[in-house]
């Protein structure tokens, strides 16, 4: 057999391998950090009781819904930046959108409560813990996150980590909700923004060392 021949004959057998979207990668590593925030949330504060029914349910579903619809927001920004020729989606709008939806829901129960219930649904009683607590559980997150980008090719890499932090940031917010039993917007709107805040700016800290090429 000639050379040409052998190449052919190579080139007959081989198999096409559909590559795997940005998002797809990005949700992989996603899933791994998440597993073992999940599993950091059950075995130091476990799930709070009665979330399953009432007020306790429904601040569940506020707090992890929410956070979930930034994570979206974050993913599809974040996929968009992996790659170089992709055109960047926009962030803001989406951000303004949950923001207010919060703000005006904390308003809603700032009103209704009284002059001293509105600094405990301001400040719970887990204000100086939560965005803490956000931020360490954000950390398997970002890392798993950081490890899928790596196999992509973004080019701004500040940017990308910005997100990646945000990401990482509002899943970690939202796998926490488990075990929070703060059930006020404004708590949600200022301690766990500030959380994931933090984790947004360490995201874009280490990004130009970790996913440098």
């Amino acid at each position: 057999m000639n050379q040409a021949a052998l190449i052919q004959a190579l080139c007959d057998d081989l198999t096409p391998v559909t590559p795997a979207s940005p998002s797809e990668t990005i949700v992989r590593g996603a899933l791994i950090g998440g597993s073992a925030a999940l599993l950091a949330v059950l075995a130091i504060w476990g799930v709070q009781p009665g979330i399953d029914h009432g007020w306790t349910l429904c601040a569940f579903l506020l707090k992890a819904g929410a956070m979930m619809a930034l994570a979206a927001i974050a993913l599809r920004s974040l996929a968009a930046l992996a790659r170089p020729a992709a055109v960047p989606v926009a962030l803001w709008p989406g951000l303004a959108v949950i923001t207010a939806v919060l703000g005006f829901v904390a308003l809603g129960q700032m009103l209704v409560a009284h002059e001293s219930g509105a600094e405990q649904l301001m400040f719970g009683e887990s204000w100086q813990a939560c965005p803490w607590r956000i931020v360490g559980l954000s950390l398997p997150l970002l890392g798993g996150i950081f490890r899928s980008l790596r196999q992509q090719a973004p080019v701004h890499l500040r940017r990308a980590g910005a997100i990646a932090g945000l990401l990482s940031g509002s899943i970690a917010a939202a796998v926490y909700a488990l075990a929070c039993t703060e059930q006020s917007a404004a708590f949600v709107l200022c301690w766990y923004g500030l959380g994931i805040g933090l984790a947004t700016l360490l995201g874009a800290v280490s990004a130009p060392r970790l996913l440098r090429w």
